[in-house]
């Protein structure tokens, strides 16, 4: 076993640290230099606690109680030489060896000094707060201690020297830890034996420091003390800062809820919005398109009776009576046509519609409604023509709904026509589709109109050529149907050149439907 007066480091005469300048003891030295080494003075402050075990024995040999259990550990200070660089990636003299372990507190000791390296390990080796250890690690100068300070894992403390490789490494460093690596955890506690250079009042508010200690008052229990403080804490800030981030998450979270709902509730108002506002479109068009001729119905129903009380022969009465009839027909026909449209509407929209679908021969319903607009297209001297080989156009569609989408194609390229015009729809068919066309030569639509073709309450540019009555309706209908049927409609046309509506269907079979539709 070593005896103090074998060891460099306990022999009087040696009071200057590997590495220091006599001249320098004074400012820079853990302990004063007066009678004792450096070693012997920190031992004697330690030996004044009566709580310190380490020291019971006063007949022991102070070496053997301080090396009792590291007879292999104590290296000879006069012969050895501190490798800046082995010690910063080496275990050190001291204590365990360098662990990455979550189950620890990381401590980091920055000095310059060894004996100071010495007798933090001596002191914290073997210390455990609340169930855990701790992990000791040694950097001798400040670009060391910014090595380790930039890997990943972060300290619990930081007991840091101000005099280093410069007056004022130590508080550079410390403010390094704040500022640069915004480290506000970590618990800087700093130790020197030069207070003048950094006087205690005014670096606790600079650097942010978080405890001071002069390295002559430093005993067992102080540094102990200092270090449960610390790290006491250092754990109260972690379940703070926890705790803040899970609160954080938990706003984060409703306030992302918050925004869905508030998106929900935008979307939700936008479509009230646009409800009323389709309910009062609605009522404006109703009941302008209903007045009319519920005005008109009853005007002639007064004309009539006038008719009798002017004293006209029967047969004078009779005609009056029947041109007025046909008037009431044509008004009562525009309130019914209104009336089954917005009904239709309704049914679309409220997802009431239901259409029995069955194999139809498309050539035989085009050709019927030609046949029966004829007339109301003679009236404006306009010819309907249809172009298609005579052949089954097999197609599986709900008879009502077909027949009202080709009055609708049919009646709008004769409404929209001038007089005199000519009218051509054409059928033809592929492998997989029907193809119906339904040319006009009327005014033409713009881009703008074709963009709302196919919307509620269309109002397009172009009027009705004969004073026809339009509800607005009658495309959007279509292409609802349409639709429905597993079908497209599309509509081509320039200003000036008249309007071209394509109905396509999937081709059917008698042995199979193209595709099932609900």
């Amino acid at each position: 076993m070593i005896s103090p007066k074998d060891n460099p480091l306990f022999q009087e005469d040696t009071l200057v640290p590997s590495g220091k300048m006599e001249s320098d003891l004074a400012e820079d030295s853990i302990l004063p230099s007066s009678t004792t080494t450096h070693l012997f003075a920190a031992v004697e402050n330690l030996t004044n606690e009566e709580d310190d075990d380490l020291f019971a024995d006063s007949n022991s040999s102070l070496a053997d109680k301080l090396f009792a259990d590291e007879p292999n550990r104590v290296a000879d200070s006069a012969t050895t030489q501190i490798d800046s660089e082995q010690q910063l990636f080496s275990p050190p003299q001291f204590g365990p060896a360098i662990e990455s372990n979550p189950d620890t507190w990381r401590i980091l000791v920055v000095d310059d000094e060894e004996d100071i390296h010495q007798i933090t390990h001596l002191v914290l080796d073997d210390y455990v707060y609340e169930g855990k250890s701790v992990t000791l690690l040694s950097a001798y100068s400040a670009e060391q201690a910014k090595l380790l300070l930039q890997q990943k894992s972060t300290f619990a403390i930081l007991f840091l020297d101000v005099v280093m490789e410069s007056n004022d490494a130590g508080l550079q460093l410390a403010r390094y830890v704040r500022e640069t690596l915004k480290d506000r955890f970590t618990r800087i506690i700093l130790r020197t034996g030069q207070p003048g250079y950094a006087p205690e009042e005014e670096i606790i508010f600079k650097y942010e420091i978080n405890d001071y200690a002069n390295k002559t008052e430093l005993s067992r229990t102080k540094l102990l003390t200092l270090t449960t403080a610390s790290l006491r804490a250092y754990s109260d800030l972690l379940l703070l800062e926890s705790y803040r981030q899970h609160l954080e998450a938990k706003v984060a979270d409703r306030t992302q809820e918050l925004q869905q709902k508030n998106t929900e509730l935008l979307q939700l108002n936008q479509a009230l919005i646009r409800l009323n506002q389709e309910k009062n479109e609605f009522l404006g068009i109703a009941a302008h398109d209903l007045k009319n001729p519920l005005s008109s119905i009853q005007g002639l129903a007064d004309l009539i009776q006038t008719s009798f009380e002017e004293g006209l022969s029967i047969t004078e009465a009779i005609q009056e009576v029947i041109s007025f009839a046909r008037m009431i027909a044509i008004s009562s026909h525009q309130m019914y046509e209104l009336i089954t449209n917005l009904l239709d509407v309704n049914v679309i929209e409220s997802d009431q519609l239901k259409l029995s679908l069955r194999l139809l021969n498309l050539y035989q319903a085009v050709n019927l409604v030609i046949n029966n607009y004829q007339v109301r297209a003679q009236n404006k001297d306009i010819k309907l023509h249809f172009q298609a080989q005579k052949m089954v156009y097999l197609v599986l569609v709900d008879d009502i709904a077909i027949r009202q989408i080709l009055d609708n194609l049919v009646s709008n390229a004769i409404k929209y026509s001038p007089l005199g015009k000519n009218i051509t729809s054409r059928l033809s068919q592929d492998e997989n589709e029907i193809h119906l066309e339904i040319q006009d030569e009327g005014p033409g639509l713009s881009v703008e109109d074709q963009q709302q073709l196919f919307s509620k309450f269309c109002r397009l540019t172009p009027k009705p050529t004969g004073e026809e009555h339009s509800t607005g309706l009658g495309l959007f209908i279509v292409k609802k149907l349409v639709e429905a049927m597993n079908g497209k409609v599309e509509c081509e046309s320039q200003l000036g050149q008249g309007a071209t509506f394509r109905v396509t269907f999937p081709k059917a079979n008698e042995i199979g439907f193209p595709k099932e539709i609900k």
